[in-house]
């Protein structure tokens, strides 16, 4: 008889450390809904503990409570790196505090954004960035700013107003206010035309790279004089770019060249140094992109330019070719050649601010 009780309550005891053990995966298997392992569990718990009693002599002791354990709700997704504005050709990796998340971008012409939360910014304007785990999502917005802001200035405009300004600020010397400008030989085309539909290329270009471009007119119906248009650029632009055509009596006379003021500027002799290089970075790429040739030395010191004696930013004015040669005219008016020149001029800014 004391043999029995003793297997009793050895088997009582394995069976009360065996119930203990899977209460884990009871709670477990609990939190996932699975109700009937939990109670089939508590019953041999009863059971050890009836045979327990029944081995050792004593009333039955109480069965251990499993307890029902609290359902774990999941974390709330959210930002842990984040940023609202953004530089174009930057990046910044933004975080969530929960593993797995995927990546999207509203408007990737603005930013991308990488699988591991990567945010490249690529132009100027406005994007929403967002993260999503399972079910959840969390959104932000972000502005990408300019990597610098260029002023291009389309010479010239329909008619010309002969008006007189003073050539620089303080000057009692004066010159019209915007001239007719010259007009292709060849083609007919006038400056006014040329420049615009440049600029207009040139501007959708830069703004591809991360630029914010500022344009003196968009159209040939204006009146603006070379005072207005410099006083224009100096608001907010960081380098002005003037955009010209030559002409000459003789129609030999082709190739590009620079314009920029020179160290002994009255006005802006201040500006010579960073204008001059603006002028060999623009002059450089446009000659590399266009194949046209180079007129002359390249580069020519002028303080005579009303829209470069009032600049407040570094100024470039480019000559981009001879409209009264027949090859230079011809090749401006071509889709290719219009297209090379705008991206010459475009190469030459990135070098001069170094990207």
């Amino acid at each position: 008889m004391r043999d029995k009780r003793k297997i009793l309550t050895a088997v009582a005891a394995a069976l009360v450390a065996i119930c203990l053990l899977v209460t884990g995966i009871v709670i477990s298997g609990y939190r996932e809904g699975d109700a009937k392992a939990a109670d089939q569990i508590k019953k041999s718990a009863k059971m050890a503990v009836k045979v327990k009693a029944e081995a050792t002599g004593t009333e039955e002791a109480t069965t251990p409570s499993i307890e029902t354990p609290v359902e774990v709700q999941p974390a709330t997704l959210e930002f842990t790196a984040k940023k609202k504005a953004i530089k174009a050709g930057k990046s910044y990796t933004f975080k969530v505090n929960l593993e797995g998340a995927v990546w999207k971008s509203s408007k990737t012409a603005v930013a991308t954004v990488s699988s591991n939360g990567k945010v490249s910014a690529k132009k100027v304007g406005k994007t929403k960035i967002t993260a999503t785990v399972g079910t959840q999502s969390v959104s932000i917005t972000i502005k990408v700013k300019p990597k610098k802001i260029i002023g291009i200035d389309a010479g010239h405009q329909r008619r010309a107003n002969l008006s007189m300004e003073p050539v620089g600020p303080g000057s009692s010397q004066t010159k019209i206010k915007v001239s007719g400008g010259t007009s292709g030989r060849t083609t007919g085309v006038p400056e006014y035309v040329l420049t615009l539909d440049i600029a207009k290329k040139l501007k959708a270009i830069l703004e591809d790279r991360g630029y914010q471009v500022v344009m003196t007119r968009t159209k040939h119906d204006v009146d603006i004089s070379n005072k207005e248009r410099a006083l224009k650029l100096n608001e907010k632009c960081n380098i002005a770019v003037r955009l010209h055509a030559d002409g000459a009596d003789s129609s030999s006379a082709k190739g590009a060249s620079m314009l920029y003021p020179g160290t002994d500027n009255p006005y802006v002799a201040n500006l010579s140094a960073k204008s001059k290089k603006l002028s060999q970075k623009i002059l450089d790429s446009y000659l590399a992109s266009t194949g046209l040739s180079k007129r002359g030395q390249g580069l020519y010191v002028r303080n005579d330019l009303t829209g470069t004696n009032w600049s407040t930013i570094p100024v470039a004015l480019i000559e981009m070719g001879f409209m009264t040669n027949a090859s230079d005219d011809t090749y401006m008016q071509t889709k290719a050649g219009q297209k090379a020149m705008a991206e010459g001029i475009a190469n030459g800014i990135d070098a001069y601010f170094g990207y």
